[in-house]
């Protein structure tokens, strides 16, 4: 972790980071620190009693009234100032971590849907016209009383399916697009949530640190006072709290439960994700299956069209079993399409270990 008096920063902060949740923590963190780097000036007005005159009326007196004018500098507080910005670094630090998360969460378990949506589409969308073809070419039969009207309507059936589904695929991917806005997964995926951990503790360590500085109190003060006549003062005040070692104490404890509760808590971000890593796991394998399952049918499905195609010529039940395994080939692969980018998204969030 860096501090806030220098750039690095940045550097601790992944893409894509909001600069203005950082920007709005270091503005604020420097109008606190600014008041404890300052100087106080300080003016006092007092009345100090003096001794009763034995000689005289009871009453008698030497009080006497100063007023005193001082500036006042504390090494603490400007180390508390110090402490302050550098616990505004460390929050910048985990709320990007911590945004990165958010941001992927969001999307959640529907990740990798929008790519899939979309190589579906554009793999119909490229076949559509073939379907339309097919389709036109047994109308044709039809008409020259080559083909049954069960047969036109079998097709036409299957072609409206095909074309109602590329319509709810449109209408999935411009809903997908508000919500997964192209969320970029981490290089490392494994590390975001220990690297987000981290990033947690280390705030809570530098609040420890700067509730320390609390326990000790050094001030300088120089000034003028203005009594019967005038003279300077100086002053140098040290002052420890007992209670600091308890306050170690209670720190050490905090960080112990604090990192317990960011392991555990499932409404910690560090948390959900993990648990959304083993679930694109688990969807990553089950995907794969699907695939092969699908490679197989494909490879019995090609093999079949292969046999009926010198039978073609001349031969309408042939001609109309090769467009139904047509139809089939290309809603089969358009599944493929969809599978293996839905995969292809899904498997850098399983990769890494758990």
């Amino acid at each position: 972790m860096v501090h806030a008096e220098s750039s690095a920063p940045e550097a601790g902060v992944p893409a894509g980071a909001s600069r203005a949740t950082c920007d709005r923590l270091r503005a604020e963190a420097r109008a606190e620190a600014a008041l404890l780097y300052a100087p106080r000036i300080q003016l006092e007005g007092i009345r100090a009693p003096g001794a009763l005159d034995p000689t005289g009326p009871a009453s008698s007196s030497n009080a006497v009234a100063q007023a005193r004018l001082s500036l006042v500098l504390s090494p603490i507080d400007m180390l508390r100032g110090h402490a302050i910005e550098s616990v505004a670094a460390a929050e910048c630090v985990r709320a990007t971590l911590s945004g990165q998360l958010d941001r992927i969460l969001a999307v959640g378990e529907r990740h990798g849907e929008l790519a899939a949506a979309r190589d579906e589409l554009a793999y119909l969308d490229r076949h559509i016209a073939e379907i339309d073809a097919m389709v036109s070419e047994t109308l044709n039969r039809f008409q020259r009383q080559r083909a049954t009207a069960a047969e036109v309507e079998e097709l036409r059936e299957r072609r409206a399916g095909l074309r109602a589904h590329i319509a709810e695929l449109r209408h999935r991917s411009m809903v997908l697009e508000q919500l997964d806005g192209e969320v970029e997964i981490p290089r490392e995926p494994a590390e975001l949530a220990p690297r987000y951990r981290a990033a947690a503790l280390e705030v809570d360590r530098r609040r420890a640190h700067e509730r320390g500085l609390s326990a000790w109190r050094l001030d300088v003060r120089g000034g003028f006072a203005e009594a019967d006549r005038s003279d300077w003062f100086g002053v140098v005040e040290l002052a420890y709290s007992f209670g600091d070692p308890w306050r170690r104490a209670a720190d050490r404890e905090l960080l112990r439960a604090r990192a317990r509760e960011l392991a555990s808590d499932p409404r910690d971000a560090s948390v959900r994700w993990e648990q959304l890593r083993r679930a694109m796991r688990r969807s990553v394998d089950a995907i794969e299956l699907e695939i092969r399952m699908v490679d197989d049918e494909l490879a019995t499905l090609r093999g079949e069209r292969d046999r009926v195609a010198p039978m073609v010529d001349g031969n309408d039940g042939a001609r109309q079993l090769q467009a139904r395994y047509t139809l089939n080939l290309i809603e089969l692969e358009a599944r493929r399409a969809s599978l293996s980018s839905l995969a292809a998204a899904r498997r850098p969030l399983a990769e890494g270990s758990l």
